[in-house]
């Protein structure tokens, strides 16, 4: 859709290089060939440097806007028409090269933009990755040192010569039971809990406080609830874990999601008993017309050209040269 509005605004701005299209021929002219291409691309400069001999801003200045002006100039169309050239054709040629060469730019920049967002996409993705990574080693650094103390006070415990034999056993017996090393996720939820119990603590001393006034506890009591919700959020966020999808991933979780959505609709449509068959049958092909038709949606469609394919393959194939004769200066 945006490279047809931008299709759209080139065929509108360049439409005013050679007139409208009415007036543009008198013949509707077929697209060019690769031996016009070639005598353009020779005639052009020659013309330019006939015109800078009139008007110096032909000299000094390159744009086609310049020489579209020269249609209805009958020396230059006497020019044209001396060098084998039909004027309507010349400018017929002049028309769809400018086209074709601002359409090749938008599709360049259009590429190099979603090439760039695709880049940002993975670097961002990449950030999260090692984020989660470097939190997982420190967890697992965390745990490998709590064992490695848990240990050393059982060793200390064992060869202590000052505690009696019941004590030690003891001692050991609560540290067996004592919790191990707990994942990121437990830890995260038990901070939870403990957060949720200090807020269900502080709601029931504000409802039982006999000299809050009535207004003062309800402001209470809301913040106390905004202070939940916060917290509930930022749980969530810890707990998610964000992928950074590319368009396509995206594009085939909608698809998936609405293609699972049309089967539940056919089960149930063939499975209710109280629609007459033939009904059913009329329903079930409206429901596969309407799942194609919007599978067909999600292709990406073609893009009918400004110019003929023909035209615009010649174009590119000749791009570099045709940006240092039109506009004065070598394109890649």
């Amino acid at each position: 859709m945006k490279r047809q509005f931008v299709a759209v605004l080139l065929w509108i701005a360049l439409l005013g290089l050679t007139g409208s299209a009415a007036t543009a021929s008198t013949t509707e002219q077929t697209p060019f060939t690769k031996a016009e291409m070639e005598k353009f691309l020779t005639d052009y400069p020659n013309f330019l440097q006939w015109l800078a001999k009139r008007n110096a801003r032909f000299e000094s200045l390159h744009s086609p806007w310049l020489m579209s002006g020269m249609r209805y100039d009958k020396e230059f169309t006497a020019r044209l028409t001396e060098n084998k050239w039909d004027p309507d054709r010349f400018f017929y040629l002049l028309n769809h090269i400018n086209t074709g060469l601002l359409l090749t730019a938008s599709e360049k920049m259009e590429a190099e933009s979603k090439a760039r967002m695709e880049q940002d996409r993975k670097e961002m993705q990449a950030q999260t990755d090692k984020h989660q990574q470097e939190m997982q080693q420190r967890m697992k650094a965390d745990n490998q040192e709590m064992q490695k103390q848990m240990a050393a006070q059982k060793e200390w415990i064992r060869t202590n010569p000052h505690l009696p034999p019941q004590e030690k056993q003891r001692l050991l017996a609560q540290m067996n039971v004592a919790p191990g090393p707990i994942a990121p996720e437990d830890a995260s939820r038990q901070i939870t809990e403990e957060q949720n119990r200090w807020f269900d603590a502080q709601e029931r001393e504000i409802r039982s406080n006999p000299f809050m006034h009535p207004m003062q506890r309800q402001q209470a009591l809301d913040q106390i609830r905004q202070a939940r919700r916060f917290q509930q959020q930022s749980a969530t966020d810890r707990a998610s874990t964000p992928r950074f999808r590319s368009q396509e991933e995206m594009h085939k979780d909608m698809k998936n999601q609405h293609q699972e959505w049309f089967k539940n609709q056919t089960r149930s449509l063939q499975a209710n008993q109280f629609i007459p068959p033939a009904q059913k049958q009329e329903m079930l092909k409206q429901l596969a017309a309407s799942e194609a038709q919007f599978n067909a949606s999600l292709e990406p469609q073609p893009m009918p050209s400004i110019i003929p394919s023909e035209e615009k393959a010649l174009i590119e194939a000749n791009q570099q040269k045709l940006m240092g004769i039109i506009f004065g200066e070598a394109k890649p």
